[in-house]
Formats: structure tokens, sequence, C-alpha cells
């Protein structure tokens, strides 16, 4: 039997620059059912606090104004010590403003009463990655360094053994594997010896031949893991598939559950090596010797690639977390995928109220409650690119999902809806003037480049699927997306302050079906369908704005079959990269 070696299975994702690999495990069990009205009970002031800067008048002023319009009660505003501004160092989150803030909202009388925080003017928009030149960070890559070359050594020995396997004299000793090689590399000389090992077994009978079977099977195990031992068994024809072996094969997948149950939860945790160590006896149990090769290659591109930077209000909903990996993103767990998870971690609500003055700032607020009371009126504009689309799980976060979801949104609203919607389906953006009482926008893609077609309406709500357009909030003559808008009378938007990949943006489809419900407010709205937390996006305008609410637009029995019945958790969402 010829055997092929198979990596870690790996899922790609395409983004908006560039195509990555996905990789690690969901921390969290598929367990129980959760209901989602005991998730998602109405937002109310009482259940929001406020942070603003302590040396910033202004959002000092903004927080007052929001207080007092929507009723939040006083003892809800935090005033943040530290430097307002764009940025916040990594090292002042983690030694200075995250401890006040955890402080603040587990005191009386706010605790286990706050689920939205307000971020206002300039708290700081980002949260800057992890110092690389850390003792933490050199001393794990110099651990990562040192255990690879370990198992590159122990499948040294492991290709000493195959060349045993069949031979009456002493067998030749093969040359080691270089401490450097390349997992392709290191796959191919070991699948090279074992098939010449099994051609040399294929001559052997009786007592030699169930040795050489034993040896066979032993060095496959220490190289591919239980995992490669149950794809074998998948390819044995029906004939050898006796009760004995289902037995087998079950009691190997039953354990194999139980060690990837450990793996999720030791994941959850942040990097250092005494996790590693843990990592790794359980990571080579399941995917051998070679598996733990590519997992620590993974892990030293993630520590070069320091990927742990965050917009502040994404970090922010993990206030209530004890800790986390800073690696990439975390999964954001009041997502729709996750509504039948039973026993997650509280996740922190959080949206901003900053734009390129103090009034408009203001009347984000204003006008949410004015245009609450008759409804948002005005047209919908799509702008999508034309882009095809096949579904499948490859594709999920790919241009093709984004734009196909655009164009769902378009159909969906014109079936079930009286709105007036307006689809653009090709590469060209709606240029100046043709966009006259806009009040629901998505498209995309003009990279820092507001293109100004839209006479907005008052209390409308939008968003431009690229990669920087929320890099600033405040300056007016900046001339990405978010400003822009909010400077040309849009009440709510999202985007990133840095590069966030395209599967970071909720779902077109998703985020404005249920808005146009009236059932959520916008926060509800933007954390129901928002992939992740502790990464690059920030939601703006007032948490509470409900535009539909006295008019809703579209009936729940219309929403998207994966909101009303959400996928496992599992095949859902990844969490990080």
């Amino acid at each position: 039997m010829q055997l092929t070696f198979h990596m870690i299975p790996r899922t790609t994702r395409l983004c908006l620059l560039r195509r990555w690999e996905l990789v690690g495990l969901l921390w969290v069990a598929w367990s129980g059912l959760m209901g989602v009205s005991a998730l998602w009970a109405e937002l109310t002031p009482e259940q929001i606090g406020l942070i603003a800067m302590a040396d910033s008048p202004e959002g000092q002023q903004l927080a007052q104004h929001y207080a007092q319009r929507r009723g939040v009660p006083k003892e809800h505003i935090l005033l943040l010590p530290g430097k307002p501004g764009d940025e916040m160092s990594r090292k002042d989150w983690e030694t200075q403003a995250r401890p006040a803030i955890r402080s603040w909202l587990l005191a009386e009388p706010r605790k286990e009463k706050i689920r939205c925080l307000v971020t206002c003017w300039d708290v700081p928009l980002r949260i800057g990655r992890r110092d690389p030149a850390s003792p933490e960070v050199q001393a794990r890559k110099q651990f990562l360094q040192q255990a690879r070359g370990s198992h590159v050594d122990q499948l040294s020995k492991v290709l000493e053994m195959l060349e045993s396997v069949g031979r009456q004299e002493k067998p030749p000793t093969p040359a080691p594997l270089d401490a450097q090689m390349a997992v392709p590399d290191i796959g191919q000389r070991l699948d090279a010896a074992i098939k010449a090992a099994q051609t040399r077994a294929q001559s052997l009978q009786g007592a030699e031949l169930q040795k050489a079977e034993t040896t066979l099977q032993q060095a496959i195990t220490i190289v591919g893991g239980i995992n490669t031992l149950l794809q074998v068994a998948a390819k044995q024809p029906e004939s050898k598939k006796t009760p004995d072996f289902a037995a087998s094969v079950a009691l190997l997948q039953g354990r194999t559950e139980g060690i990837l149950q450990g793996l999720r939860a030791l994941e959850s945790l942040p990097d250092s090596p005494a996790r590693d160590i843990q990592i790794f006896n359980l990571l080579v149990q399941v995917h051998g010797l070679l598996g733990c090769l590519q997992w620590i290659d993974h892990q030293t591109q993630l520590l070069e690639k320091n990927e742990t930077h965050a917009s502040f209000d994404s970090e922010l909903s993990l206030i209530l977390w004890e800790d986390y990996p800073l690696f990439g993103w975390q999964p954001n767990l009041l997502h729709y995928a996750f509504d039948r998870l039973a026993g997650k971690r509280p996740v922190m609500m959080v949206s901003r109220l900053a734009a390129p003055s103090l009034q408009l700032a203001k009347g984000l607020v204003d006008t949410a409650i004015e245009v609450e009371k008759q409804g948002l009126k005005g047209k919908v504009y799509l702008d999508a690119r034309g882009i095809p689309f096949t579904p499948g799980p490859q594709q999920r976060g790919s241009y093709g999902e984004y734009d196909q979801s655009l164009r769902d949104l378009a159909d969906r609203l014109k079936t079930h809806t009286k709105l007036e919607v307006i689809l653009d389906n090709d590469q060209k953006l709606f240029q100046p003037g043709q966009c006259p009482e806009a009040a629901i926008y998505c498209g995309w893609y003009s990279l820092g480049s507001y293109v100004d077609a839209f006479q907005w309406q008052p209390g409308a709500v939008g968003y431009h699927m690229a990669s920087i357009e929320a890099v600033t909030l405040r300056d007016p003559n900046h001339k990405a997306w978010c400003p822009s808008m909010l400077a040309r009378g849009v009440c709510a938007t999202l985007g990133p302050v840095s590069e966030p990949y395209l599967a970071a943006f909720p779902l077109p489809d998703d985020f404005f079906s249920l808005l146009l419900t009236g059932k959520y407010s916008l926060v509800e709205v933007y954390y129901r369908t928002t992939p992740f937390t502790s990464w690059q996006m920030v939601l703006v305008g007032d948490p509470l704005y409900n535009p539909f609410r006295a008019k809703p637009a579209l009936a729940e029995e219309h929403l998207p079959q994966r909101i009303r019945h959400p996928e496992q958790p599992a095949q859902a969402l990844a969490i990080k990269p």
C-alpha cells in the first residue's frame, strides 16, 4: 500500500490585497443550544458606557451631550487618563488604558450592567503593534528555532528507522535532514523513504513481514500522527473493514477529538514557550512531527509579520476577557454564527462618536434621534463590480462572495421591500451627481479616495469596502471614505483603521438586511454581522440609532437563511491568520 503524506489541512481566503492562509483551531467547543432572544435583549441607555479622554475638553463635551440626549447615567462616563490622538502604543494599552477601563467597568454601580461602550472624539483610534524587540518575543523566537531543530533531528532518526525495513544487512545511513529544510521538502524525503520501505517489505513473509509492517506503522504515526493513520484507513477496501477494524478506527477518532479539544483550549491562550510545549505534546499525536514543524513555521511567520495592531474599539470589545492571543483577530462571539454556542465569553459592543468637526460628531446623535421618529427615507445605492461567484468553502471572504452579497441584497430589497434600489454591477463606480436622495449605500473599490457621487439624506447609513477608509475620522481634508462621508452628512458608517482583509467586513446582505428589519439598533446590527474582534474595524455612529424602528422596511422572514438558521461555528468562521 503506497502512502502520500498530507500536510495539516489549510483553508485559503481571498483578501483585498493578497491571498493568505488561515490556520488555527476553534478554542470553543460546539455544545448545547442557546436562544437568540436571551443574547439580544434590546439595548437600553442604562446599558451604555461612555469613554472620553481626561485631557480632552471636546471629548468630554461630546460624551456629556450624548448622555443628556439619550439618558445615559452620568456615572457611566469614564474620563480615561492618557494622551488624546489617533494612536496608542500597545504597551500603554496593556499597562494603562486596559486596566483602567476594566477596573471602572467592574466597579459598582456599573458592574455587569454595561453592554456597550461609546468612544468619544479623540479617544485613540488605533493600538500599535507589539514591540518585536521585547524580551518575550525574542525568547519565543529562539525557543521556536530550537524546537524546529529538535523536531528535524527526530525526523532524521525516522529516516534511519525506515532504511532498516526489509534489510538483512546493516542499512546505509541516510543523509540527515537540514535543520532549515522546508516542510514540503522534508515531506518528500520521508514519502520517498516510506515508499522504498514498502517496496522492500513486499518480498518479506511471516515474522519478518510483521516486523516490517510494525516499523512502517510506527514511522507513519511519528511522522503524520493519528490523522495519517485515519487517512490510510479510509482508503482501505471494504473487504478489510471488519468489525474489529471499525472499532479501532472509532477509537482513534475519539482520541483525536479529545486531543483537538485540548488544542482548542491552548490556542485561546497568549503565545508563550510554556503554551507551545503543551501544544507540541498534543499536536504531535494528531498531526505528527511533520505537522508540528508546519505549526512552528507558521508561528515564526506570525512573529515576523507581527499583526498585533488593532483598532482601539475592536480591542475594547474583549475588555472583559482575561487574556488572548494577539496575532490577527479573535472571533466575534456575538456574530450570528455563534448564536447556538453555549458558554461563550462576553463580548462588549463598541461604537464611536467622531467626525471632521465636533458639531458634526454631535449631529450623529441629534440626527439619529430625529430620523428615528419618522424613519429613514430615500434610495438604496449598491455599487458592485460584476465579479462572478461560485459558492463554496474556498470562496469565503473572496472578491466574488462580497460582490455577490451586494447583488443578493439588491435582489432581496427589490423583491421584499418598497425601497427604490439602484444597483451598478460594472467596474466603474458611481460618479458625481448620480446618487440623489441616498439613504443606504454600500460598494467598492476606491482605495482612500472618496467619490462625491451622493446627496445624502438625513440619517443615511453606508460603508465603502476598501482597506484604509477609517485611518482617520477627524481630518476634514482627508480623502478616505469614512471622514468624507461623515463630513457630507452620513449618520453612520464603518471601516478599517489599517489593512483588514476583505473578510473583516460585514457581508452587505447581512448588515443592511438586518438593519432594515428595525428590530436591532445600529451597534447590535454591526455585532450580529461583523466577523472579528481584536482587529481593524471601527463602527461610527450612535449605537442606539435604529432608523427603521418606526417603519420596518424588511420582514424578518425575508432575512438571509444563514441569519435565520446559522451554521455551526466550526463551519461558519475561522479564527485567526
